[in-house]
């Protein structure tokens, strides 16, 4: 309500303001500049409560209106973005260097089926990453692993039947949440105590499959008993300032290792992490979505921004399956041209 007034009073508290989507319906006078700040994000997009609306494409209107000027800022952008910049209707400013000329990282892809193959993996962890966490921590440098997906496991499964518990409201499978011990639905947050025995056949023969955030974090300090391991999702920064108190650790070298989701690729500049490991690029890749390639090309050279951000150039390591997908390709590429071109085929 404050800043309300505030703006509605042209106070000199609010010649500038900086807000979350909301923002945008605050009463402005004289609006001058409007900065969208990492465009890309699907975020903008309110769906759920009333009203429905996409930030970016209402500050549009809302600039239209004030006759002010709108600035989209993205490393990644949105295609429909760029393609407004294709078709003259956008302007485009390029930077071709990274702030004080820090090196672009270079990104190595493991293939995952080779390694299974020739049993060079320990859980879900390859050689050449053990080997290149191990190297980065010898020389006190700290870590980020990146894997898209929180809790323990995302399945639960019945090895005599197949049964496989689901939400009675979602009709999803219900996330195995070890710390808690509990199967948990992330759509709706019903969650019930984890079963001895298949709800189905009665067997207690139960395995998980798949794996989370969580699973990662207790491998990693199993491989390396004497770092400190943290871990960043939906979970861990659910209290009050929960965010920020794993932030600050992080950035005060209390913590090593970071395992976390899609929270730590979001713009977060740490001068300490030279190497950046992504634990399985591919289940990105095939979500049920249009948009699932440029949103994994996206998702993966964001990721990778964190790594090298001062002197000493960055390194990020890509587990897949499926070294030679364009999406892939592209990224290890830092070929965005390529993946419009692709997208837009």
């Amino acid at each position: 309500v404050e800043v309300w007034l505030q703006s509605l009073q042209k106070s000199e508290k609010a010649q500038i303001i900086i807000g979350a989507r909301s923002a945008l319906f605050l009463p402005f006078n004289d609006l001058g500049l409007i900065v969208i700040d990492e465009e890309h994000e699907q975020t903008f997009k309110q769906s759920d409560p009333a009203p429905r609306f996409h930030a970016r494409d209402s500050a549009v209107i809302l600039a239209h209106y004030h006759k002010a000027k709108v600035l989209l800022g993205s490393a990644t952008p949105s295609i429909e973005t760029y393609f407004n910049v294709q078709n003259r209707k956008y302007g485009i400013v390029e930077l071709t260097q990274r702030f004080s000329n820090v090196l672009m990282p270079e990104i190595e892809l493991i293939d995952l089926k080779d390694k299974y193959f020739r049993k060079k993996m320990q859980g879900h962890f390859s050689d050449v990453l053990i080997n290149h966490i191990a190297e980065a921590l010898a020389l006190g440098e700290q870590v980020i692993l990146f894997q898209n997906r929180r809790g323990y496991s995302p399945v639960l499964e019945c090895i005599t039947c197949g049964n496989v518990p689901e939400c009675p409201h979602c009709d999803v499978s219900l996330t195995y949440h070890k710390h808690k011990n509990q199967l948990r639905c992330h759509y709706c947050g019903y969650s019930i105590a984890k079963p001895t025995h298949c709800q189905v056949c009665s067997s207690i023969d139960l395995t998980t499959k798949g794996f989370g955030t969580e699973q990662i974090q207790q491998e990693v300090q199993a491989l390396f008993p004497s770092a400190k391991v943290g871990r960043m999702d939906q979970d861990t920064t659910r209290g009050k300032f929960g965010f920020e108190k794993i932030i600050d650790s992080f950035s005060n070298r209390e913590m090593d290792i970071l395992v976390g989701t899609q929270m730590i690729a979001k713009g977060l500049d740490f001068d300490n992490v030279n190497l950046v490991g992504i634990m399985n690029a591919d289940n990105m890749l095939y979500h049920p979505d249009f948009r699932a390639y440029e949103r994994s090309f996206q998702m993966l050279m964001q990721v990778a921004g964190r790594a090298g951000r001062s002197e000493k150039r960055g390194k990020v390591l890509i587990q897949t399956y499926n070294p030679n997908h364009n999406t892939i390709q592209q990224v290890t590429n830092n070929d965005y041209l390529g993946m419009y071109k692709e997208q837009l085929y």
